[in-house]
């Protein structure tokens, strides 16, 4: 049975005129601290997530839930206008309905009102804008109907 290695690269890459080992143990070390700041983070962000998130972490965050129903399936649209304001969400589909409830968490309301101000202000901007199959199908009649004559006439002066 063959044994699987995994194996992970680390580059490092150090400016100096001379490479001695002291040097070596300072980028060393120095890499070795910023790899596990980066450890601490990416544990405080598994123990705390924000943005979307199921409904029982959302729930375990022990602060107040607001609820809005939705009948649109594209909620991650909104993922990005609620990163921008530090909203948290989590959607959750009604068994045996074509509905969708999502629970919000923010930090205060006016957060919360601004981030579903601008959310739906880009939607009816979305909505109003025509569509570009419609552009091009009314682009080809244009075309269609400006028929040019495109035969050459050859002419010989003598």
């Amino acid at each position: 049975m063959q044994e699987e290695v995994e194996s992970r690269v680390v580059t490092l890459i150090v400016d100096t005129g001379k490479l001695t080992e002291q040097e070596l143990r300072k980028a060393l070390g120095k890499l070795l601290e910023q790899m596990k700041a980066s450890h601490q983070q990416h544990q405080y962000n598994k123990a705390n997530p924000h943005g979307k998130m199921t409904v029982k972490q959302l729930a375990a965050q022990n602060q107040g839930m607001q609820s809005i129903e939705v009948s649109d399936k594209n909620i991650g649209s909104f993922n990005r206008i609620a990163q921008k304001y530090g909203i948290d969400f989590a959607p959750f589909k009604v068994k045996g309905e074509n509905r969708y409830m999502v629970f919000f968490k923010a930090p205060d309301k006016d957060a919360m009102t601004a981030a579903f101000k601008e959310y739906t202000g880009k939607q009816l901007k979305k909505a109003e804008r025509p569509s570009v199959l419609e552009k091009l199908q009314k682009f080809k009649t244009l075309i269609k109907a400006a028929v040019v004559d495109r035969t050459r006439k050859k002419e010989r002066e003598r």
